[in-house]
């Protein structure tokens, strides 16, 4: 049986240094540095060290009688929330000139919930097909300071119980506490792996395995210097190894997380050793870790909003600077901030301040942020109409999914009008308004094929190839192939592959004899529109236009369009088979492709909601000039 027994609250430097190698691992990881792509997996050697020293030292002044949980949530009080609210203020100021009032108002919303501790329940409630992108969202790290927090608040309780009633059974708690998580973990992935990721009881292991360290630590045998020399080795081998092999498509956390915990555990146990544990315990990493936690708070806002300013690939030394600057900053409020109500000059002998000036501060940044939020994001920064609210994108994110899939709406036409089976993934809802909102009467059989494929079926990634191939089977099980009397096919084109695309145009062909129109790719942008529209600072539609092309993926869609275009030219078994394709970049750009818009010329209405979707007035102005090029489409023969 363990022997939970603390001797001691002994600074130790190698942890410090392995905090500093946590947070280095995240760093590098968020700057994309695509050879660390488990760098995201110093967040649990984060929680690891955290579930070591909160354990051991409640543990140690409950064995000496000196543990008053006033005192322990006082000292956590001082050590994570001056700080965290520094930062989430910062935000909040730095967002105010920068985002949209739509990021503006979710930055509101998610500064609140930082601001309580619940950050992990907002983000883990917004994943989704239409979640903005991570570089949109300043405060996204957040979630694991929060389920941190959460931890703090159950933890203390639970271990003064098991303490004072089942002493001797703390070893056999904690493990039935670390299986269950991780069993639970692995159960649960498949039903909802954002909950999984984001959420304190599938992540209770990895406090729970720094726990284990304590009792680990009094096993004579790995006191020998021999053992702590091959622990510490193989502790830093497993955590390194980790990130470099594993990625965000890895079942985590979970059976999996096991491997860098152990690597942390591993480091605990050994980290007295001296030989080995220099690495570790040298000055330059000491002093990362003791900045570790002011570090990862700055880091993270720093790199979205430089993404946000600037879309393309971060350059080397644009990645190196960013860091500098983060590690600079984060000693700077380490210093500043952290250590002046750390260690604070005066001893409180009843009520600290820091019960009063914490509250107080939380509901000063949460007024702030709930203002920011009721207020839509403070649209009146912004030029006339050149702004969409929260509830404005909302809404016409769920008319494309209330409305497309909902037969007594835009799909069900008029009968006798014709019936067309459109083929593809949500900007083939594009098309249907654009055909609706522009005299299409037929009825349209909505078939779709998924965000996650491309050419119609074909998976992206290898992890989707199961889906994409569900997709297709449901799709091509449809009633309705032999009773349309046309086929329209549109996605995004993310890219274009010859053999799969012949392969799936064949397999259409083969289930029904209509005419079968492939639609090409239309313009899509690397941010969303809102969000340029911002940075343009004008309210001049030329000057809108102009800047959002510096954002767009032209040249990408240009060369899919001119592979489509040659395809359909060299091979004859289109035209043999009455399969057209049709040009819609050149429709919705002109000829010369110079011609795209993002507000409309009147009104200044958005023409799209996000980075590649058409509000309404978009899809009705694209409908105008397919209609002109391409009458034949809006009249389909029934």
């Amino acid at each position: 049986m363990l022997n939970f027994q603390v001797e001691s609250k002994e600074y130790r430097p190698e942890l410090n240094g392995l905090r500093a190698l946590a947070v280095l691992l995240v760093l590098l990881y968020h700057l994309d540095f695509y050879w660390i792509q488990g760098g995201f997996l110093g967040v649990d050697v984060f929680l690891v060290i955290s579930g070591y020293f909160i354990s051991r030292n409640i543990l140690f002044d409950l064995q000496h009688n000196e543990f008053f949980i006033k005192e322990f949530y006082t000292k956590r009080l001082r050590r994570l929330f001056p700080a965290l609210i520094t930062t989430v203020f910062l935000v909040l100021i730095a967002g105010y000139f920068m985002l949209t009032p739509f990021s503006y108002e979710r930055l509101g919303l998610s500064s609140l919930y930082s601001a309580i501790s619940g950050s992990n329940f907002f983000f883990w409630s917004e994943a989704g097909y239409f979640d903005e992108e991570v570089y949109y969202k300043p405060l996204l790290h957040m979630w694991s300071l929060s389920i941190e927090e959460q931890f703090y608040l159950i933890w203390p309780f639970l271990l003064v119980f098991i303490f004072k009633k089942i002493k001797k059974s703390i070893g056999i708690v904690v493990l039935i506490g670390i299986v269950a998580s991780v069993l639970t973990a692995e159960f649960f992935y498949t039903l909802d792996p954002s909950a999984v990721f984001f959420l304190l009881p599938f992540r209770m292991f990895e406090f729970w395995l720094g726990t284990l360290c304590i009792g680990l630590e009094n096993i004579k045998l790995f006191n020998q210097t021999r053992f702590r020399e091959v622990f510490f080795s193989l502790g830093l081998f497993l955590i390194i190894t980790s990130s470099f092999l594993f990625d965000g498509q890895n079942r985590m956390p979970g059976l999996l997380s096991l491997i860098p915990c152990f690597g942390t555990i591993l480091i605990i146990i050994g980290g007295k050793s001296k030989l080995t544990s220099w690495a570790l315990k040298n000055k330059s990493m000491e002093y990362i870790g003791k900045a570790s936690y002011s570090i990862y708070l700055i880091h993270w806002p720093l790199i979205v909003y430089f993404k946000y300013q600037n879309l393309n690939e971060l350059l080397l030394f644009e990645k190196a600077y960013i860091a500098l600057v983060s590690i600079l900053l984060g000693f700077i409020m380490w210093k500043s901030i952290e250590n002046t109500f750390r260690n604070p000059r005066q001893k409180y002998k009843r009520w600290d301040p820091v019960w009063f000036g914490v509250p107080i501060l939380i509901l000063l940044v949460g007024g702030i942020s709930l203002f920011v939020k009721v207020k839509d994001g403070l649209p009146s920064r912004f030029h006339g109409n050149l702004y969409m609210t929260r509830e404005e994108i909302l809404e016409i994110r769920k008319s494309y999914w209330q409305d497309s899939n909902s037969e007594d709406k835009i799909l069900n036409g008029e009968h006798g009008k014709g019936h067309i089976i459109m083929l593809g993934n949500s900007h083939a809802i594009d098309l249907i308004y654009a055909l609706r909102l522009n005299g299409f009467k037929g009825k349209i059989t909505s078939l779709q094929t998924g965000g996650k494929c491309y050419n119609f079926g074909s998976a992206e990634k290898v992890e989707d190839v199961d889906f994409c191939s569900e997709k297709k089977q449901l799709n091509f099980s449809n009633k309705n192939w032999n009773k349309v009397d046309a086929i329209y096919m549109h996605d995004d084109w993310p890219k274009w592959e010859e053999y799969s695309f012949r392969k799936i145009i064949k397999e259409v062909r083969e289930l029904s004899k209509a005419p079968i129109y492939v639609f090409g790719p239309k313009i899509i942008f690397k941010k969303p529109i809102p969000d340029i529209v911002h940075q343009s600072n004008s309210a001049i539609p030329k000057i809108i236009n102009s800047n959002a092309m510096s954002y767009s993926e032209i040249e990408l869609k240009k060369e899919i369009n001119s592979l489509l275009r040659n395809e359909f030219k060299v091979n004859s078994y289109y035209k043999e088979n009455n399969i057209q394709y049709i040009d819609l970049l050149s429709v919705q750009g002109g000829a010369n492709f110079n011609q795209f818009e993002v507000v409309s010329k009147e009104g200044l209405e958005f023409l799209y909601f996000d980075a590649g979707h058409l509000t309404k007035r978009g899809a009705k102005e694209l409908g105008v000039k397919l209609k002109e090029k391409h009458p034949e489409l809006f009249k389909v023969k029934g």
